[in-house]
């Protein structure tokens, strides 16, 4: 396993690589660590892919736009741009907003996706109104609102030495000692400019003016037209495992959905459940083979 750098234009994030074969991107999610894939790309390595699991945009020092954008559509696009450097077509894995960047980048490119595999965050096609059917989603989410204010979040994640992380890292997944998960996550958003780069994803969201906006939603309104596989942890305190009874319709993934709900886990499934995370992502990613055209 090594870092290398993946490119958008003038960005360079930094990523973990390892393997060969069929690429897979992963992508994690908030407050988190591109570093923290690394039992997935291990084994996603070991079973014949070339895994690479780069930083999200703006979660280190050379991937910060000096315009601040830090849209969905920003975020697609880089992903997009991953892809074509590895030969054109991948098979995409994310988490929290990792997961939203790959409902998002599957219906924008599925030319460029053989498969999508997405952790936490159930279907986005239908989320919004399935919100409002969940009630209790609604205090899971008030976070959300409370990190587009300016400057207090910053303040409240940071103090006491990153204490807040720490908080919302044992509120979204209880039972479970994070550990060295927690403290690389807690580094990561140490370093110059990343914890305001993290907290201005959630500051784009209610720019529903702009185009970039308007056009993510145009992708979220499209079917998955690549295989899908969706898992979600039963004790998940981010995203209610409800959510899923209100959001998944077979309709909007033509091409396959696969549902799975991972027992003693919580939001960070993956790092709770390795095992378990890597033995479904490998059986989806068999019955998912390359079909892009490289």
């Amino acid at each position: 396993m090594k870092q290398v750098e993946l490119v958008n234009g003038d960005l360079r994030f930094p990523a973990l690589m390892a393997g060969d074969g069929e690429p897979v991107i992963l992508l994690h999610g908030f407050p988190d660590s591109f570093r923290n894939w690394r039992h997935q790309v291990q084994a996603l390595a070991d079973a014949g892919y070339l895994a690479v699991a780069p930083a999200l945009r703006g979660y280190a020092p050379g991937c910060q736009p000096r315009n601040g954008d830090y849209s969905l559509r920003a975020a697609v696009e880089d992903v997009c741009a991953f892809a074509s450097q590895l030969g054109g077509c991948a098979h995409l894995v994310g988490h929290d907003w990792g997961a939203v960047v790959g409902y998002l980048a599957a219906a924008r490119s599925p030319e460029q996706f053989s498969s999508l595999t997405t952790l936490a965050i159930p279907p986005l096609k239908r989320l919004p109104a399935a919100v409002l059917k969940v009630p209790e989603q609604l205090l899971l989410s008030a976070y959300m609102e409370f990190f587009q204010l300016p400057l207090v979040p910053e303040w409240t994640l940071r103090r006491n030495d990153l204490a807040g992380v720490e908080w919302l890292w044992r509120r979204w997944s209880p039972d479970w000692e994070p550990g060295e998960y927690l403290i690389e996550a807690q580094t990561v958003l140490s370093e110059p400019g990343v914890m305001r780069a993290a907290l201005n994803w959630y500051r784009h969201l209610p720019r529903v003016w702009s185009s970039a906006h308007r056009e993510a939603r145009r992708w979220m309104a499209r079917p998955i037209d690549v295989p899908a596989m969706v898992m979600v942890g039963r004790k998940d305190g981010c995203m209610s495992p409800r959510l899923l009874d209100h959001t998944i319709h077979q309709r909007d993934f033509p091409a396959g959905l696969r549902v799975e709900q991972v027992s003693g886990a919580g939001h960070f499934l993956h790092l709770e459940r390795p095992q378990r995370i890597n033995d479904l992502l490998l059986q989806h990613l068999a019955a998912s083979p390359s079909a892009c055209a490289v």
